[in-house]
């Protein structure tokens, strides 16, 4: 049992504990009371999102609402270990017996609770939260006490770096979905996570318009593509379409992704404003991030899909030319109007329907799309 220690300015937990090895760190698996959970794990507030500053990702309150009702109405309920990181100075570890076995257990404490990190199962503690609150204003009483009597399994990793846990939270989820956008955001052995995360640090076409808490964007959204969208485009523009890539080509690209950002802002940053006004104006300021939202009743260019569809004609055109400047002014000259018929390029390219609002999304009739514009613009030339 965990029991939390009344010497103030010493330790704020201290436990029985296993310490064992996992990935090249010391790791320590213990029990806590659900009281105990409370009182030392952190709560991620609801409206914040400092990314940067957590290891997991965005807190959706709807999820949590449900884990909180089937912890207030479930007697068998069931959870998984919470996966936590600690600055690794913040830990002591006193074996209760020396010898050279994998698993050694003992006493762990811990000095600081508020050095904790949740890196798997931030949902889970913020409903243990508003569950225990909730049965105390309902005065369940009986509930109450049942949960307050039980535990949770803790694993906690001697690790402090917020990369590192961001990665192992990707390691750990290997078996279950996690959000595109979370994986675009944190999953660093993607050389098309990390390129993107480095080109919004440097676009002016991107930076501000890029959605990082959700997986797609709404309608009345002022960002242009969401970073997992992002990142499948860089892709795009490095393999095309329907290309895939080797896990040699990631790992070259991971060695030298200052290479491949600058290859992606050129797209970004010269091409796409050559190629439609609309990203000309976004640029230069002539439109504010806010008009977007009613910018799209008048051009799908604001439309991911399209974006990605553009990504596919640069690639397709530099392999064989390296000026772009001819396939940039055939775009600019088109009609991306939503609700057209014959004669705009995205319905005779069959991207979108007569009189359709959005392309579609299939990467096949995104292929199909590519390789119609990229003919139109030789034989405009010719």
């Amino acid at each position: 049992m965990a029991q939390a220690t009344a010497i103030p300015g010493q330790f704020d937990l201290i436990a029985p504990a296993q310490r064992f090895s996992q990935g090249g760190r010391d790791v320590y698996s213990f029990i806590l009371h659900i009281p105990e959970v409370d009182r030392l794990l952190p709560v991620r507030v609801e409206d914040r999102i400092g990314m940067a500053e957590d290891a997991n990702r965005p807190l959706t309150m709807s999820h949590v609402k449900e884990i909180q009702a089937y912890l207030e109405k479930q007697g068998k309920w069931v959870f998984g270990t919470l996966l936590l990181g600690i600055d690794p100075a913040e830990v002591e570890f006193q074996p209760w017996q020396e010898d050279n076995q994998a698993v050694v257990a003992g006493q762990l404490r811990i000095r600081a609770s508020s050095a904790l990190k949740i890196f798997d199962g931030q949902h889970r503690r913020h409903a243990i939260k508003d569950a225990l609150e909730s049965l105390k204003q309902s005065r369940r009483n009986s509930r109450l006490a049942s949960l307050n009597g039980e535990s949770l399994p803790i694993v906690l990793y001697a690790e402090s770096s917020i990369d590192a846990l961001r990665q192992m939270f990707v390691d750990a989820s290997k078996t279950k979905p996690i959000e595109r956008n979370a994986v675009a955001q944190f999953d660093w052995r993607n050389a098309f996570n990390s390129a993107a995360d480095q080109l919004l640090g440097i676009s002016e076409f991107l930076g501000g318009r890029v959605e990082m808490q959700r997986a797609t964007v709404t309608r009345n959204s002022t960002d242009i593509i969401t970073i997992n969208q992002l990142s499948e485009t860089l892709k795009i523009l490095d393999v095309g379409v329907n290309g895939r890539v080797s896990k040699e080509r990631n790992e070259e690209h991971l060695a030298n992704v200052d290479e491949l950002v600058d290859q992606c802002w050129a797209w970004s940053d010269e091409f796409m404003p050559a190629a439609r006004q609309e990203y000309d104006a976004l640029m230069s300021g002539e439109v504010d991030n806010a008009d977007i939202p009613k910018l799209r009743a008048n051009s799908m260019a604001y439309n991911a899909t399209v974006i990605q569809i553009l990504a596919g004609c640069y690639y397709e055109w530099i392999k064989g030319d390296t000026d772009w400047q001819p396939l940039a002014e055939f775009i600019r000259s088109a009609s991306l109007k939503p609700g057209s018929g014959a004669g705009a390029l995205l319905v005779d390219a069959g991207a979108v329907i007569p009189g359709g609002r959005t392309p579609m999304g299939r990467k096949g009739k995104m292929s199909e799309t590519v390789d119609y514009i990229i003919r139109q613009v030789k034989n405009a030339g010719k």
